[in-house]
């Protein structure tokens, strides 16, 4: 009779708590909790193809479901409010989750603010790619050469494109060893994981995304916080020389896997803003200060169109006190921030060349496109 009882009881309980979930499931449906974009299934054209055409996604931070934003990619699964077209001479913006700018409206990116400044609104086709590093833009540099024939490239280097590049991982570009030097390796995705199989039956459950995403809350974070030892974070160290090799491979193979000769690439330098306005809130860097400095100089000197960041974004800050992110919840730059590496963007692809060699995109003629 007791565990008759208990049974009734525990079965009750379960009921009220899937009830519970239930009512969360249809109240979290309804707020802007933060929907990553789905992987496209064609790996052989990923990044390129980045999502599947016209998908919807949804974005916010934190608990309380900050900056929301919402929006749907384009046919080649990237965030834009226009297609892209085949063989169509655009200008294109390469770069990780700054490009792909899920925390901001899409006039308010990079790739927006410099198709206005050009006058040219569908002439600038931004392929952001969250996680993306250094190896990744020369292996979508090759595609987008085959798909677009891009006039000109607009790459932004953020901090851990370097090391990152040395990361082996499925369904990515990495580098290898190969002699005394470095090759490409792209490792596809193999199949369909249990995730992607359960998104394509019922869609997104809300009540895990949002523990997963805006929670930051997973079974492997509580694993490792009850383990003795916590595994330590990797740090930049004294790696410069293998920072700097892959400086020397991926100044070495952009031009030809782009197809534009270097002074028509125009390499943007991202700086730790966040130290800007207060020095402890310094970001633990991934990337050495020599190898950055190298990456800069290294450019210079073959030809490349070079902007560094940090001391436009330095005298900006001291003289307007404005912020180029979305401070204190984010790093990700806001409109402030897009517009900066915008105008930079813009003056190294329109001004003349050294030596009185014509600029590499004249306004007339994007205007023109």
């Amino acid at each position: 009779m007791f565990m008759a009882r208990l049974l009734s009881r525990l079965f009750w309980f379960a009921c009220g708590v899937l009830a519970m979930l239930l009512l969360l499931e249809v109240a979290l449906r309804v707020m802007p909790v933060s929907v990553p974009l789905p992987r496209s299934d064609q790996h052989s054209r990923w990044p390129l193809q980045y999502t599947p055409p016209h998908a919807p996604y949804s974005y916010s931070i934190g608990w309380k479901m900050q900056n929301a934003h919402r929006g749907v990619t384009n046919n080649y699964g990237h965030v834009a409010p226009f297609d892209f077209v085949r063989g169509s001479h655009p200008v294109i913006v390469m770069g990780d989750s700054f490009v792909e700018s899920l925390m901001n409206d899409y006039p308010d990116s990079l790739q927006a603010q410099l198709a206005h400044k050009l006058g040219a609104p569908e002439s600038v086709y931004g392929l952001g790619v969250s996680g993306m590093s250094a190896s990744g833009y020369v292996g979508l540099g090759a595609l987008a050469r085959d798909e677009f024939a891009p006039s000109a490239a607009v790459i932004l280097i953020t901090d851990g494109d370097l090391s990152e590049s040395l990361v082996p991982g499925a369904g990515s570009y990495f580098l290898v060893p190969d002699g005394a030097g470095l090759k490409l390796r792209y490792e596809p995705l193999r199949g369909e994981s249990l995730t992607t199989k359960v998104r394509k039956a019922i869609g997104d459950i809300a009540v895990h995304r949002y523990f997963q995403v805006n929670l930051q809350f997973s079974l492997d974070k509580v694993f490792a916080g009850l383990r003795s030892e916590p595994a330590s974070a990797p740090r930049a160290g004294d790696d410069t020389p293998r920072q700097q090799q892959v400086v020397d491979w991926f100044l070495d193979a952009l031009p030809a896997q782009l197809g534009l000769a270097p002074g028509c690439v125009a390499l943007l330098l991202d700086s730790d803003r966040y130290a800007l306005y207060k020095p402890e809130l310094a970001s633990a860097r991934k990337d050495t200060l020599q190898a950055r400095a190298y990456l800069i100089a290294q450019a210079r000197m073959r030809g490349f169109q070079v902007a560094d960041l940090e001391p436009v974004f330095r005298a900006q800050y001291a003289r307007d006190r404005i912020k180029f992110d979305h401070y204190p919840i984010d790093r990700h730059w806001n409109r402030v921030g897009h517009g900066v590496a915008a105008e930079q963007a813009k003056q190294l692809l329109v001004t003349p060349l050294a030596g009185g060699q014509r600029a590499c995109l004249a306004q007339d003629a994007a205007a023109a496109r």
